[in-house]
């Protein structure tokens, strides 16, 4: 009895640990950047619009070191070709959040690759 009680009790304390950093309130808004990787992209193209009549991307994106990813995204808008997007993705519910940014505002790495 004294076994069962100390492997349940063991379990909550894991199980609690691993809540508290899984489950952060402020990981889980999307429009904050706390727990995401943050890539940076140019409209090519125009969105495919949806049945919900939202706007589908596919990018290559890339995040501020130049490493490049391929991302998609939707937007209630079509974006403007040529545009820049600033892309908040995490590893489980991919991009969660997205802007348009300014050239100035990419990081030097991004904006070599954009330059070449």
């Amino acid at each position: 009895m004294k076994k069962m009680l100390l492997v349940l009790g063991l379990m909550i304390v894991i199980g609690t640990c691993l809540w508290m950093f899984f489950f952060n309130p402020e990981k889980l808004n999307p429009e904050t950047s706390a727990g995401k990787t943050i890539y940076y992209a140019m409209i090519t193209g125009l969105g495919v619009q949806d049945e919900n009549g939202r706007y589908k991307y596919e990018l290559t994106s890339y995040n501020e070191g130049g490493n490049e990813k391929k991302l998609g995204f939707s937007a209630g808008k079509q974006l403007g070709e040529g545009a820049y997007v600033q892309l908040y993705h995490t590893l489980i519910r991919g991009v969660t959040y997205w802007k348009e940014v300014t050239f100035a505002e990419l990081p030097k790495a991004v904006q070599e690759q954009y330059q070449q």
